[in-house]
C-alpha cells in the first residue's frame, strides 16, 4: 500500500465515521450520549481534514465516500433503530463500526509500504481514534 491509498482510506473512513454519527445522532436522547457522539464527529472531521490536506499537498485530490455508502448508511442507521434506538443499541451500533475500522485500519497500517513519518501517524491517530471510541461507549451498553 502506497502514501495515496492509505491516506485516501484514513479520508474516506473519517467522512464516513461523520456521516454515520450524523445519521444516528436524530435517535439519541440522552444529553451525555449526543455530547459523546458530537465530540466523536469533530475528532473525524479534524482526521478527515488532515488526511485532506496531505493528500493535496501529495498532488492528490480527497475522494469522499459515495453516493451509495452514503445512503447504505442512512439506510441502516434508520432500520437497525426502528424497533430500538435506546442508548444501549446505538452503543452497539457505533461499537461495531469502529471494530471493523480498527480491524481494516491494522491491515492497512501492517499493508503499509511508505514511510512518510505523516501519513503513518495519521493513520494511527486514526485506529488510536475507533479504538477510543469503543471504550467511550462501553459504559452505554
Amino acid at each position: 500500500m502506497k502514501d495515496i491509498e492509505l491516506l485516501q482510506y484514513v479520508h474516506e473512513t473519517a467522512s464516513m465515521g461523520v456521516l454515520g454519527l450524523r445519521d444516528l445522532l436524530p435517535q439519541v436522547e440522552s444529553a451525555k450520549m449526543k455530547q459523546s457522539l458530537h465530540t466523536q464527529i469533530h475528532e473525524y472531521q479534524d482526521i478527515a481534514s488532515d488526511s485532506a490536506k496531505l493528500l493535496q499537498s501529495k498532488g492528490s485530490e480527497p475522494k469522499d465516500p459515495g453516493l451509495m455508502a452514503r445512503l447504505s448508511s442512512q439506510a441502516m442507521a434508520t432500520m437497525k433503530t426502528l424497533t430500538d434506538s435506546s442508548d444501549s443499541k446505538l452503543a452497539e451500533m457505533v461499537i461495531q463500526g469502529n471494530n471493523m475500522g480498527v480491524t481494516k485500519g491494522l491491515k492497512h497500517l501492517h499493508d503499509y509500504q511508505g514511510n512518510d513519518p505523516k501519513i503513518r501517524a495519521l493513520a494511527e491517530k486514526l485506529l488510536a481514534t475507533e479504538q477510543a471510541n469503543v471504550s467511550q461507549m462501553q459504559p452505554f451498553l
